[in-house]
């Protein structure tokens, strides 16, 4: 009787071996599938803001103190001039290959003016502690991004809007307003940057207009691989300006446009964060059909 009980117990603790190995792996599995994916949606940023500063001649580059390096796996972008985190920050470390000691000196060693530097991390980051890791080195969570994204499902939306709003592509005759008006919406200086990279190849730029003034504007930067990024946003909706008609009538209009061309995948943010998910943002973005994969925290240095 005691041996068929023995041999019971080794059995069931046989299964539940398998079964937790099982679960283990499956965890894994799903880890690895998460890394992978949010690899690729930080590789569209990536080559994104790759092609921004490409595009800006080498004499104006210099002068600005505009570069970038990769680093582990990660773009971090440097602008002297302008040294606050939208221009200074660290994207997709951790992902590739996983965040160490060596790359967080060398990305410290990269920022050497006392820029207000930020590093993304997600979820997805490894090693598992690397916000550990990050804290260790002086970085302090500081704010934190939505990340969304899009497949290349169609959009399926109502077809009511604010008649007033027209969305057309930046093309030569809408070229200088559209520079003058992303950049005195933010405040800058630097009219330079976005007439550089205007007609820079990847990149389509949308205005929405009322009554033939512009009121908002967006840029869709298309990879190689078809996957689209979406940022040079002006007004920020959520962060400059309550009202998210325009920016939503882009998205429209550009999402529509990407499909037709054979687009599989689109990145973007929510640059105002809300726990309960209740910001008109997340009701609109999710119309549109986006998800939300992972929050975007910043670690910041520099205070």
């Amino acid at each position: 009787m005691l041996n068929i009980i023995g041999k019971s117990l080794l059995l069931l603790h046989g299964i539940l071996l398998f079964w937790c190995d099982g679960i283990n792996a499956q965890q894994k599995d799903n880890h690895m599938t998460a890394t992978a994916n949010a690899l690729l949606i930080e590789q569209t940023e990536m080559e994104a803001w790759r092609s921004l500063v490409d595009a800006v001649p080498d004499t104006l580059k210099v002068f600005n103190g505009l570069e970038y390096r990769f680093i582990g796996g990660g773009l971090a972008i440097n602008f002297r001039k302008m040294p606050v985190p939208l221009f200074n920050r660290v994207i997709g470390l951790g992902l590739s290959e996983p965040l160490t000691q060596h790359i967080i000196d060398e990305v410290k060693s990269f920022y050497t003016q006392k820029e207000k530097y930020i590093v993304h991390f997600s979820s997805p980051v490894r090693p598992a502690n690397a916000d550990t890791l990050l804290q260790q080195n002086g970085f302090y969570p500081a704010g934190a991004w939505e990340r969304i994204v899009r497949d290349n499902s169609p959009l399926y939306i109502s077809n009511e809007a604010d008649t007033g709003i027209e969305v057309k592509q930046v093309d030569s005759s809408l070229k200088e307003p559209w520079v003058e008006f992303l950049i005195d919406t933010y405040g800058y200086d630097f009219y330079w940057w976005p007439r550089a990279f205007a007609a820079q190849k990847g990149w389509k730029h949308y205005v929405a207009l009322r009554k033939d003034t512009i009121i908002a504007c967006r840029s869709f930067f298309t990879t190689a691989k078809s996957t689209v990024f979406s940022g040079v946003d002006a007004p920020v909706p959520g962060v400059m300006t309550k009202v998210y008609a325009p920016d939503f009538a882009i998205w429209k209009k550009a999402i529509q446009d990407g499909l037709n061309e054979g687009a599989i995948l689109f990145v973007a943010d929510i640059e105002l964060p809300d726990k309960g998910k209740n910001r008109p943002a997340y009701d609109g973005f999710k119309q549109l059909g986006f998800l939300i994969p992972y929050t975007r925290y910043h670690y910041r240095l520099n205070r």
